[in-house]
């Protein structure tokens, strides 16, 4: 693999579908995601959505795999974020947060003793890992907090006030708004979607049920008079029916998978499917920017090999960061011209990256040639090889690779 990356990137050959499938071999956005994993989809209506993200999009009654492109700006709620995704169309599409899902995280195992009769117990299948590195969009100016970076309810009590704060701000939404956040938060709670704490969901679902019609009839804690949207147009209990019968048939779908295979788990079992580290990416960033800023300081013609040897080392956790920020996983490949030629796609931005390392290596840019006298001729060694002036050139085209990697993370 490293010898085909190798040859596109001298050959320049990156913009094609097939390059990007040699990359990634993982879900086409656009495609329908299967009926055994309808249930790993969280009906969490905050959760946070980073860029390159893979999630599930509803439409057309129907989930199909989506990748985030961007956060839209100028949100004024919780409910109201709206998101650039690609789903395999000529462009991205803007489409709402309540359309859109992440793939259930594995939650943290219970400790070895731990009384499963216990309420917390019972709860803890609401427990989700949050995606590393990311930031809720509820912690940017909002009432609201995301469970994904918080404990579930661990009462009724505490379920019941979740309840209440959702249905207070979903109550002030447009009408098709608001109906597509009551079928999530239906969803949440139903007992068909919580096994592992059905004496739990079931009283909150029995709470969110009452509070939807007394909410409907015009009362209810959530009521918000002051709201165009506060008047109940809609009866929900309607798509009771329609919506227990999507519950059933993700529990349906989910218990004949669990038959025939270990542990329900999206991501245990779709590897390819990037999982962006947006902090882990900002660690190998700040390292880069180090050794960048050690090479500046061996600028003086005496150790030449020295000075290249960082701006490799710049180089390679520069794209190493890159890598982290798309999908989470630290590169395979050894090489800054294969690792480049990757990192080229997941931005229009960042295709000028090949050409830069192309430059570099031509500059003396080498892990290896700059440090081992066996890689030259007996009996020179590293520090005769390279040229003074070569410094400076190899500076700017690593600096000019780093600000393209920044923007990109950051």
């Amino acid at each position: 693999m490293q010898d085909v990356l190798e040859t596109l990137a001298k050959n320049g050959i990156l913009d094609s579908a097939e390059t990007q499938s040699i990359f990634h071999n993982q879900p086409a956005p656009g495609t329908e995601i299967p009926v055994d994993w309808h249930d790993s989809l969280d009906m969490n209506i905050l959760n946070n959505f980073e860029e390159g993200e893979y999630v599930g999009y509803s439409t057309n009654n129907k989930y199909i795999y989506a990748v985030i492109v961007e956060e839209l700006p100028g949100q004024s709620g919780p409910y109201s974020y709206r998101y650039k995704i690609e789903i395999g169309e000529d462009e991205p599409i803007e489409v709402s947060c309540l359309d859109l899902y992440q793939f259930k995280r594995q939650k943290k195992p219970e400790p070895k003793g731990s009384s499963a009769a216990s309420t917390s117990a019972d709860t803890s299948c609401m427990d989700m890992v949050p995606l590393e590195g990311a930031v809720p969009h509820s912690s940017k100016p909002s009432t609201t907090s995301s469970s994904s970076t918080r404990s579930s309810p661990a009462s009724l009590e505490e379920a019941k006030m979740e309840i209440d704060k959702c249905l207070k701000e979903i109550w002030t939404l447009p009408e098709e708004e608001k109906h597509k956040a009551i079928k999530r938060l239906y969803l949440r709670w139903h007992p068909d979607k919580n096994l592992d704490c059905i004496p739990l969901a079931t009283e909150a679902f029995k709470y969110l049920q009452n509070q939807i019609a007394e909410l409907t009839k015009g009362k209810g804690k959530g009521q918000n008079t002051g709201s165009s949207y506060s008047s109940g147009r809609s009866d929900f209990r309607n798509f009771y029916d329609e919506w227990n019968q999507e519950a059933r048939h993700h529990r349906n779908a989910r218990d004949g998978f669990s038959r025939s295979n270990r542990s329900y788990n999206f991501w245990e079992h779709n590897k390819n499917v990037p999982r962006p580290n947006k902090e882990e990416a900002q660690r190998w960033r700040r390292q880069a920017r180090c050794d960048l800023d050690a090479a500046y300081k061996d600028i003086s013609g005496a150790s030449t090999e020295w000075c290249l040897f960082k701006v490799h080392q710049a180089v390679e956790k520069s794209l190493t960061a890159a890598k982290y920020k798309r999908d989470g996983q630290h590169p395979t490949s050894s090489s800054i011209l294969s690792l480049a030629a990757e990192v080229s796609l997941y931005n229009l931005k960042l295709r000028v990256l090949p050409q830069i390392v192309r430059n570099l290596k031509a500059l003396g840019v080498d892990d290896k040639k700059t440090q081992y006298p066996n890689c030259h001729p007996f009996p020179h060694i590293p520090n005769e090889q390279f040229k003074p002036e070569n410094e400076l050139l190899a500076l700017e085209s690593a600096s000019e690779l780093l600000s393209l990697v920044e923007e990109y993370v950051n």
